[in-house]
């Protein structure tokens, strides 16, 4: 009798833990079919492809409840190709083990940098942040050095969210120290407020090889709700080595509801310094629309124009995508 009154206990008791934990299964299913024509001369294709809007996923969620508001999380992304099946490669998503409190949240592993958040925020196109977004800005451009979205090997910080303010740190460990050379590394950090209808961001990213420090990123970006539509901008700059110059860009963005739709143009457009001369140009525009056929599918359709100029002005860059496609989320 008492062991089976253990049992129940020990049963009852586990049941108790389990009841606050729990792993999801959740992703997203991209695909569009268009034109695009990738560089000066070169043929337009029309292809089905993957992505048109944000990039094709799954992942695994867990949380377990610690007690005393304490919390243990973890993410696993994978990222995918819906339209031939091939991987990008297993988890090279988010890929992170995270506690979380009343202090914020520390997330190890492989994660977006701190300096990413300013992005999406500037974003020319709010609604379309991924192939049918512009030239992007020195953050993810044509032109110049791209910055490192992810970090792998890193510790990120988020702080919890206090009168609408909040930041995030991230260090990355390069982990590729040989006997001649130090490690690479990375350091970013962003500073937040979000209040009705008005958001603004600060990010600062550092990237070091050898020791020696190859890019330092500096973002400010702002986003402005009025109702009958949101407008955005941003402001970027690289500094670079010798070889690789400076980068200076801009991005400008609307969308504004119709209906039950929503319409975006954005704008963007970016230079490259090397030594005091200006040896690159790059514009861009972009113009999409979305309708949703419930809440976890959207059908969408965008046309984007991206060019490049060197020092001469001869065009060394050229990008022309139309697409018409559908985002499912699950």
């Amino acid at each position: 009798m008492k062991k089976s009154l253990i049992a129940m206990a020990v049963l009852a008791a586990s049941g108790a833990v389990m009841a606050q934990s729990s792993v999801t299964l959740n992703g997203r299913v991209d695909a569009w079919v268009g034109t695009l024509k990738s560089a000066v001369g070169g043929q337009t294709q029309t292809k089905l492809d993957n992505g048109g809007l944000t990039g094709s996923r799954w992942a695994l969620n867990g949380t377990e409840d610690l007690g005393g508001g304490l919390k243990a999380m973890f993410k696993l992304e994978n990222r995918y190709n819906v339209d031939d099946g091939t991987s990008a490669g297993m988890f090279l998503g988010d890929a992170y083990l995270a506690l979380g409190g009343g202090f914020g949240t520390v997330k190890l592993g492989r994660t977006y940098t701190a300096y990413d958040d300013t992005r999406a925020l500037g974003n020319t196109q709010n609604v379309y942040d991924s192939s049918l977004t512009p030239v992007g800005d020195v953050f993810k451009g044509t032109g110049g050095v791209d910055y490192s979205s992810r970090a792998a090997n890193g510790i990120r910080y988020e702080t919890p969210a206090m009168g609408g303010f909040s930041a995030s740190l991230t260090y990355a460990f390069g982990e590729d120290k040989t006997a001649t050379t130090s490690a690479n590394d990375l350091v970013a950090l962003s500073l937040k407020y979000a209040g009705g209808p008005l958001s603004v961001a600060y990010g600062y990213q550092e990237e070091k090889a050898g020791g020696s420090t190859s890019n330092k990123y500096n973002h400010i970006a702002g986003a402005y709700n009025f109702g009958v539509a949101a407008v955005s901008a941003g402001y970027g700059t690289r500094s670079g080595t010798a070889a690789t110059g400076d980068d200076t860009g801009f991005t400008l963005g609307v969308t504004a509801p119709v209906g039950a739709a929503s319409v975006s143009l954005g704008y963007a457009k970016e230079d490259t310094d090397v030594a005091g001369v200006t040896t690159r140009k790059s514009t861009g525009w972009g113009l999409g629309a979305g309708y949703p056929l419930s809440k976890r599918t959207k059908l969408y359709t965008g046309y984007k124009a991206t060019d490049a100029e060197n020092q001469a002005g001869t065009k060394v860059a050229e990008v022309r995508l139309f697409a018409v496609g559908v985002r499912h989320d699950f």
